[in-house]
């Protein structure tokens, strides 16, 4: 099974393809995805430390490849956390409770990706954490609302592989809303973002540096 919901946020936003990737969690690499994220200096992986294990990333990791654990402080994919959330949770809504809750850390994370471009960003599935860091910068970027949009919902397509890859872990009782990727939720999210000044305003209030924008600009607009 190769690397899953791997794709260049360039595809879907017209940025300078090979400098950001996204994807959910390793599982088995083929020689293409190891040849791959060999080629990148960081892997940003955003799960907490009861979400990975030691050999995830064994098979490509060394020389330019920087393994970031940047989990610390929200382990979203945590058994105890999503038997925790209600049922009928709004995947929108809580887009937009980490937004509120989590700025910081979501600064922190986009702060580490600057520094290491080219990279990839993942997560669990490389849906929520993940579309909420890729959507910040894109945001930050200036990519239109509809692209960011468009990005985020390729990852339905790829759902059904990756459920059957954490079915494993998920615990029973999953709200549905975690199954799914709609573009309902992304628009909830980029709409709570504008009501806060956009992206660019959000991050530097909360530890971003313009010096970091500016890596991110000059590494990803063309």
């Amino acid at each position: 099974m190769p690397l899953l919901n791997l794709r260049d946020v360039a595809a879907e936003t017209a940025l300078r393809p090979g400098v950001l990737y996204r994807s959910a969690q390793p599982h088995t690499l083929t020689f293409e995805d190891a040849k791959l994220v060999a080629g990148l200096r960081l892997i940003a992986d955003l799960r907490g430390d009861d979400e990975r294990t030691t050999a995830d990333w064994a098979p490509v990791l060394g020389g330019a490849v920087r393994h970031a654990p940047l989990g610390a402080g929200y382990s979203g994919g945590s058994p105890a956390l999503l038997a925790a959330l209600p049922p009928d949770l709004d995947l929108g809504d809580l887009y937009v409770g980490l937004l509120q809750h989590r700025t910081a850390w979501f600064a922190g994370v986009i702060a580490e990706i600057a520094d290491g471009l080219p990279a990839l960003v993942h997560c669990a599935a490389g849906k929520d954490r993940t579309g909420i860091v890729v959507a910040l910068i894109l945001d930050l970027l200036g990519v239109d609302h509809e692209a960011i949009v468009r990005d985020y919902a390729l990852t339905a397509k790829a759902l059904p592989d990756v459920m059957l890859m954490l079915g494993t872990t998920l615990p029973p009782g999953v709200p549905s809303a975690l199954l799914e990727a709609p573009e309902s939720a992304m628009r909830t999210f980029l709409a709570a973002l504008g009501e806060r000044g956009g992206a660019e305003r959000l991050l530097l209030a909360n530890g971003l540096t313009k010096a970091h924008t500016g890596l991110l600009r000059a590494a990803l607009l063309p």
